[in-house]
């Protein structure tokens, strides 16, 4: 996938100038980017012009330091694509977050979305471009992070606390802190907001383990079309596929990619995995959110899965959450 961003996250920008009486296309237009391209929700913008918008909307509206907030108001979950689908049915903010940082890549080729736990509080962090501080879009990115939680939080939702790498004028930071409810932190060495574990934890009325699987799908499929550099996706759309199987062999799946079982194990490697803890991983999730539809037994999901027996499917599910996977689900429904 070339550097890009999904082009209705770069929408905001022009929809932001274009509430404010500016001519949005000509600026657009002027750093590269073209206009129609801004509203076909399937397109991708080089991270170049893209970069070249921002400082462009930036300077139109001379350096506002609230137009990244301004932008970040104007997100909706579902501007996302298939990502902000699998968002809305989360079924909590923790997993939500974990998909995000998942198929983040669907949005933007360029930025990570990290989760790090710090004590008690857990941060979810923008790893910023190398010698990109564009002040106001990471605004933006922090701000719509903060949006998509209440989407599915609700309203009264606030982070523990926000980071922030830059200064704001003491004339605008007021409304900084009532937009995210606390007072931040300037000058930080990252763009971040913490939830407290309550928060994180708590279960979602909008939670829908059926759709957040359709959409992760999606996500997966979409990665696999457009990111052919992107290994972890493809490993695990092969493994998606492969599971009810039981043929999750590392061999097998490299076969599948028309590459060497030590090929598929360098470039895994490389990008931080093995695929033994992908294999894991994924089969951690999908036993989640098979169990949170009730629509399956456990023989099935084991099958779903890809492990031989139950007994081995419960021995795994002990180990991730030192629960059988009966009462683990119990527990689930119990809590709805």
């Amino acid at each position: 996938m070339q550097e890009s961003w999904l082009s209705s996250v770069m929408l905001l920008v022009h929809t932001t100038l274009a509430e404010r009486g500016l001519d949005a296309d000509l600026i657009a237009a002027q750093a590269g980017v073209d206009p129609a391209l801004l509203r076909d929700p399937n397109a991708r913008i080089p991270v170049g012009p893209a970069g070249r918008f921002w400082e462009a909307a930036v300077r139109a509206v001379e350096a506002d330091p609230c137009f990244g907030l301004d932008v970040a108001t104007k997100l909706n979950p579902t501007t996302l694509h298939a990502v902000g689908f699998a968002w809305l049915a989360s079924a909590t903010l923790r997993e939500a977050g974990r998909r995000l940082v998942r198929y983040f890549r669907v949005v933007s080729s360029v930025d990570e979305v990290e989760i790090r736990d710090e004590g008690a509080l857990t941060w979810l962090i923008f790893n910023t471009e190398d010698g990109y501080t564009l002040p106001r879009s990471y605004d933006a990115r922090i701000a719509s992070l903060v949006r998509l939680c209440r989407a599915i939080a609700g309203p009264d939702f606030k982070p523990a606390a926000v980071r922030l790498r830059h200064q704001w004028p003491a004339a605008s930071a007021k409304r900084l802190r009532e937009f995210f409810g606390v007072e931040p932190e300037f000058g930080a060495r990252e763009y971040a907001f913490a939830v407290t574990a309550e928060d994180l934890d708590r279960p979602l009325p909008s939670g829908n383990s059926e759709l957040a699987l359709s959409a992760e799908q999606i996500a997966t499929d979409y990665l696999a079309r457009h990111a052919k550099d992107d290994i972890a996706a493809l490993t695990r759309r092969a493994l998606i596929e492969m599971l009810p199987s039981g043929n999750t062999h590392r061999a097998t799946v490299a076969q599948k990619l028309l590459m060497s079982e030590r090929t598929l194990q360098r470039r895994l490697g490389e990008h931080g995995y093995t695929f033994a803890n992908l294999l894991e991983g994924l089969r951690q999730e999908l036993a989640f959110d098979y169990l949170r539809t009730g629509t399956h037994s456990i023989n099935e999901i084991a099958y779903l899965l890809g492990f031989a027996e139950i007994a081995s499917f419960t021995r795994a599910f002990r180990r991730w959450t030192g629960q059988a996977p009966s009462t683990w689900r119990d527990a689930q429904f119990a809590t709805a």
